[in-house]
């Protein structure tokens, strides 16, 4: 999907604008100088088209006493954000006017390559429309008045910015496999990310949580292109006590809404907490294909059966997911990554696979040969027939007299009777269940 940038100098009303687009708080605010210093992703749709926009870190002088440190950081971060951009949206203050930091942002962008549109912020009535007639001066073609607050012409913005777009694509059907790198802060996650990729792309540090953006690398093995996602690490909610970690958050879970397979990785010395059975659940519940990644191999204790032990425990802790791969490896060492490209492929050609309607048809004469169907009030379930749906991952309609006969210990035994039928390991299966009488294009 394309990508959007929104860049200006500190205060200007950028992540005002990013929400208001976005229609919910997804950026933070403040009146502070400085506040968003990541790159922040937001996923958007608008007449027909899908596509990000990219909150920046405010662009601060290199010689803001203020902020010596973080003035650098950001302005690289929006150097990045234009860099992966299809267009920019260049947001000005419409109460200040044109700055001297203003003309050289501009300056900057002209040089990026991009197009860009310039929105005239926080100009909320007539009176003020004149300022946008000076930000003409930037030497930009598209200038646009608008007032996050009050909501004035965020439909207009919305049509130049998609205008800025290329054609979509889709990351179901692309070339390259998109694969997030998830899972608690600390068990290696940008070890693996820059094992994978050959290159220290991502700050690697035995802090926790020292990775806070979404960074992705595309990186062909084998003659397959894979783009890995190395995301932040997910703490547990009563210990997301600042904005910067729980947005982070937020983009670790968008990151697993791009992907098509998972990597959730755990520490050898501290396994399966709540916090990974949660994550676990929360990849195969977006119907993301999963791989579970035991890292810092090297460390575990040197006791005979080791690995078998550790299988039994993680089917037992996480029997909704006993179906998907289990790698054990060394980020740190290299040890046992050979084999992880190979269970990607297989888990995202897994995602895809399709049952014949002939096998479908003896899979419902099997059910109905049951001893015992789920019932109430004397009433029990009857199914008509089965189909699968298309499009990933795996679903299934059966068409049944009631779809309310039908139990969580029924589906249960469904989704493994179909599991046996093919192999579907690490995809997540859907089952749907609809009355006789409605259209099966009803999901």
């Amino acid at each position: 999907m394309g990508i959007i940038a929104i860049v200006g100098r500190p205060n200007v009303g950028k992540s005002s604008i990013f929400n208001r687009l976005l229609g919910r708080r997804e950026a933070i605010v403040d009146d502070f100088p400085g506040v968003t210093r990541d790159r922040l992703y937001g996923e958007m749709a608008w007449d027909k088209h899908n596509f990000y926009i990219v909150d920046t870190g405010g662009i601060m002088g290199e010689n803001d006493e203020a902020f010596p440190d973080i003035a650098s950081q950001i302005e690289r971060q929006v150097r990045h954000a234009v860099e992966e951009s299809d267009g920019v949206v260049f947001i000005i203050d419409g109460k200040d006017g044109v700055t001297v930091m203003d003309e050289e942002i501009a300056a900057l962008l002209r040089k990026g390559g991009r197009k860009v549109i310039v929105a005239v912020n926080k100009l909320d009535n007539p009176a003020k429309l004149d300022a946008s007639y000076e930000a003409a001066s930037l030497g930009f073609d598209k200038v646009l008045p608008v007032s996050a607050e009050h909501n004035f012409n965020m439909g207009e913005l919305l049509e130049e910015m998609v205008a800025l777009l290329p054609d979509e694509g889709s990351f179901e059907e692309s070339e390259d496999i998109p694969v997030a790198i998830v899972g608690r802060p600390n068990v290696g996650k940008s070890s693996l990310f820059n094992a994978l990729i050959k290159e220290e792309r991502s700050l690697v540090s035995d802090v926790p949580g020292t990775t806070r953006d979404v960074v992705d690398s595309i990186v062909e093995i084998d003659g397959t292109r894979f783009r890995f996602l190395d995301t932040a690490g997910l703490r547990r909610k009563a210990r997301v006590n600042t904005d910067i970690e729980y947005y982070s958050t937020v983009r670790t879970y968008q990151a697993i809404d791009k992907c098509r397979v998972a990597l959730v990785m755990m520490d050898a010395s501290e396994l399966v907490t709540e916090q990974d059975k949660r994550l676990v659940g929360h990849v195969l519940e977006r119907g993301k294909g999963l791989v579970l990644v035991v890292n810092k191999w090297d460390l575990a204790p040197k006791e005979e059966k080791i690995g078998d032990r550790i299988r039994k425990l993680l089917k037992d802790e996480l029997p909704f997911a006993s179906h998907a791969p289990l790698v054990f490896l060394s980020a740190l060492t290299k040890r046992g990554m050979s084999r992880l490209n190979q269970h990607i492929l297989a888990v995202d050609e897994n995602r895809k696979r399709r049952i014949s309607t002939s096998e479908l048809i003896r899979l419902t004469r099997e059910i109905l040969a049951f001893d015992r169907m789920p019932g109430s009030g004397g009433r029990y379930l009857k199914i008509s027939f089965c189909t699968q749906a298309n499009g990933v991952p795996p679903a299934f309609v059966f068409f049944v007299n009631d779809r309310e006969l039908v139990s969580k210990s029924f589906e249960r035994r469904l989704e493994n009777i179909l599991r046996k039928m093919d192999d579907f390991s690490g995809s997540p299966i859907r089952l749907f269940f609809r009355n006789k009488q409605e259209k099966p294009g009803l999901f």
